[in-house]
């Protein structure tokens, strides 16, 4: 991901390995190009406002097979945006510009529920086997504030090219070894770095489980640093897990694991993941993991991940998938309209993405969260994912917070807000059946069907920035128990048993 605290995509997103994608995937260009034309904000004539409404979250949020689910019972779905600081003190800061009062209004008035929230082993554990206490206590004040306002909040362990990880994570040979790239990947950006000869090195002892100090492996210490943040937020409901590594990369395997796939190397993988995560549920037994495949996975993701025994939480392992998905002008671009080429060769790739992610979820019985996407000022990557994730009822976070609020110079283009910021419903009282909806009418659609057993009501987010002269609902098996122009659409079913529809519209 980028330098800059607020700008550029983690690690995969710079993974421009085009030649290798061509070699591996041929795009069709012929067919339906898919409508991605460029969408705005609609203009306010009528004066109507539709209120602003806290997330509808009740906590904790747990994994239920493959879906997230709520204290009520509800099915929950994430709309959300990463927050990761890669400078000191490598936490977002309670203040505008970061995650600030401002910064945060413009979370939840914009209808997100979710922040994917950056913490750093390197600062957590700056000396093997030693917590930084002070640096605990502002992750947790950063965490309070979020809940406060309604927000789940991910814990995301977030590394680059090794950076994000300690000094003493390094093996004492591949200290003085060259940072530099093959000359032949310079294309690719500064995530070529990934291939130099220090950080093969690096990741082949991670995942060997190598002894680098006091006869211990790298992996055995972040399970201890991970296990003390974990003990720390472990009675936090709005914590929804840990995120045990960004974007983990597999070392001198990398490029037979992207031709031809590796088991070995993700059986090392996922064995380091059960040592850590045994290490955090020893502290907090309840905790939620969330665990990663390999990167580059905006390129290819394996449709399967070996699977560990792992200490399991009362109910069940608590172990979901989190994967990452770039395609277009990534850390760059502008509002423009992509050429067909260019949009039919993003949307099998995206596609093929959403079915591997969809794989490994069925292969892991596991929930799956898309936690990485867009980063780009062109709008097509937002536009193709939303509109995949709404149809196969997906939770996502976007890369990165961008608020158009004082303190940041560079908010997102509406080409792109328009596409993130979308109605969909936070919390389902039933099972999720379809959903979908079309920035440039306003229309949203959804359908599921009720369990009557959960008193809650479902709860659909609108935005107002998508109904600026309010909105009008038709409810087919149900009714609306919310206030007027209430920015969280409360539904109710009716005693039919029927499968309830939503249909909301833009006056």
């Amino acid at each position: 991901m980028g330098t800059g605290k607020f700008s550029g995509s983690s690690s995969s997103v710079r993974w421009r390995l085009a030649v290798v994608a061509a070699a591996i995937t041929l795009v069709p260009l012929a067919g339906c190009v898919p409508d991605v034309a460029l969408t705005s904000f609609p203009t306010a004539v009528s004066g109507t406002v539709v209120s602003v409404a806290a997330p509808d979250s009740i906590g904790p949020l747990r994994m239920r097979g493959e879906e997230l689910v709520d204290a009520a019972g509800r099915v929950v779905l994430l709309h959300g945006v990463n927050s990761v600081n890669k400078s000191a003190p490598f936490i977002s800061l309670l203040a505008d510009g970061s995650l600030g009062p401002a910064d945060r209004a413009w979370i939840v008035g914009n209808g997100f529920n979710a922040v994917r929230l950056g913490v750093s082993y390197a600062a957590l554990m700056p000396t093997a086997g030693t917590i930084d206490e002070s640096y605990l206590d502002q992750v947790v004040a950063v965490v309070d504030a979020l809940s406060a306002d309604g927000l789940w909040v991910q814990l995301d362990f977030h590394q680059d090219v090794f950076s994000g990880m300690p000094v003493w994570a390094t093996p004492p040979e591949a200290v003085d070894l060259s940072a530099d790239p093959p000359q032949l990947l310079s294309f690719i950006g500064w995530a070529a770095a990934y291939t130099s000869p220090k950080s093969l090195r690096q990741w082949d002892s991670l995942l060997a489980a190598e002894p680098v100090v006091n006869g211990r492996s790298v992996v055995s210490y972040l399970g201890d640093a991970a296990a003390a943040l974990a003990g720390r937020v472990a009675d936090r409901d709005h914590v929804i897990g840990i995120e045990l590594l960004n974007e983990p990369f597999s070392g001198s395997a990398f490029l037979r694991c992207i031709v031809n796939g590796c088991g070995d190397v993700e059986t090392q993988l996922v064995d380091r993941y059960a040592e850590m995560t045994t290490a955090i549920r020893a502290a907090a037994p309840e905790m939620p993991i969330w665990e990663e495949p390999f990167a580059p996975t905006g390129y290819v993701a394996p449709a399967s991940l070996p699977q560990r025994a792992v200490p399991a939480a009362a109910d069940g392992a608590q172990v979901g998938v989190a994967w990452h998905l770039y395609c277009n002008d990534t850390d760059g671009g502008k509002v423009e309209q992509a050429p067909p080429a260019t949009i039919l060769f993003c949307q099998q790739r995206l596609a093929g993405g959403f079915s591997n992610g969809a794989a490994l979820s069925r292969s892991l019985n596991a929930p799956r969260l898309l936690n990485e996407f867009g980063a780009s000022e062109n709008p097509l990557d937002a536009t193709l994912v939303t509109r995949l994730a709404d149809e196969q009822l997906v939770s996502w976070m976007y890369w990165h917070l961008k608020p158009g609020v004082v303190g940041l110079d560079s908010p997102l283009p509406d080409a792109v807000e328009s596409q993130i910021v979308r109605p969909y419903p936070q919390a389902t009282a039933g099972t999720p059946r379809s959903l979908s909806f079309a920035p440039a009418t306003g229309r949203m659609d959804y359908r599921f069907t009720p369990d009557t057993s959960i008193v809650a009501p479902t709860s659909i987010v609108i935005p107002g920035r998508q109904y600026p002269n309010g909105y009008d609902v038709v409810v087919s098996h149900g009714s609306v128990a919310s206030a007027p122009q209430s920015g969280r659409l409360a539904i109710v079913p009716d005693a039919s048993g029927a499968d309830v529809s939503v249909t909301v519209t833009r006056r």
